[in-house]
């Protein structure tokens, strides 16, 4: 069973966590609650407001819903800690998908308003969250504030590639979004025929495929080079 000791010298020898600031990981040290969650819990529910920043320490975690097991890959083996539940940082959204505990599952989290607070003393600590996102997609994420200057195609690609590799190694099974998930105007600030034109393109491509209101990503490394501009280098 995991143990305060135990975790707290998993996540000191964690690479992201040892790259940290002092400040920042004691107060991550400080405010992560251990979470205990039997297996078909869900950690958090997709369209739900946004509840913390996760680490799991042990167990499965899966994307997606526990009715929906049936059409996916045997989950891989990640490192632990395996922290998650950061692309809420920067999409300023409810959460993406459901993540739900395959078996018995422990976790530490930091509530929201913890690391909202965190965030407000000390927003230069955000772009230890954005790395870490970053080493998810295979890109930097765009500035704040700069995500809307992205050429057209880069734009589509870049949140469909949030959508689908947002979770990362959680995540590597999980290759098909809801075309409602790719706002228009609210978020990408394209209207819905470019969008529409866009994902075309890229059928054409081979790198997805439109099924009525589902994409299915075929390629994800062709779609990380599509979302590829000088804002995400």
């Amino acid at each position: 069973m995991t143990n305060g000791t135990q975790w707290r010298s998993w996540l000191i020898n964690d690479q992201w966590f040892n790259d940290l600031p002092g400040n920042l990981q004691d107060n991550l040290l400080v405010s992560m609650q251990q979470r205990r969650v039997t297996p078909g819990k869900l950690i958090f529910r997709k369209d739900y407001p946004v509840c913390g920043f996760y680490a799991l320490l042990e167990g499965t975690l899966r994307v997606g819903l526990p009715c929906q097991q049936r059409q996916w890959l045997t989950p891989l083996p990640v490192r632990r800690p395996y922290w998650f539940g950061e692309v809420s940082l920067f999409e300023d959204k409810p959460r993406l998908q459901h993540i739900y505990a395959e078996d018995q599952v422990i976790t530490l989290q930091m509530p929201q308003d913890s690391l909202r607070e965190l965030l407000h003393k000390h927003p230069e600590y955000r772009r230890y969250f954005a790395d870490l996102l970053s080493r998810k997609l295979g890109l930097k994420i765009p500035p704040a504030g700069q995500f809307t200057l992205l050429p057209t195609l880069e734009r589509v690609a870049f949140r469909l590639l949030m959508l689908a590799e947002g979770y990362g190694e959680i995540n590597g099974s999980v290759r098909i979004v809801q075309r409602k998930d790719l706002p228009s105007e609210q978020c990408l600030g394209l209207a819905a025929e470019s969008i529409d034109r866009t994902l075309q393109a890229l059928c054409e491509r081979g790198v997805i495929r439109r099924d009525h209101d589902f994409i299915s990503v075929l390629d994800t490394d062709r779609l990380r080079l599509s979302a590829r501009h000088r804002l995400t280098e």
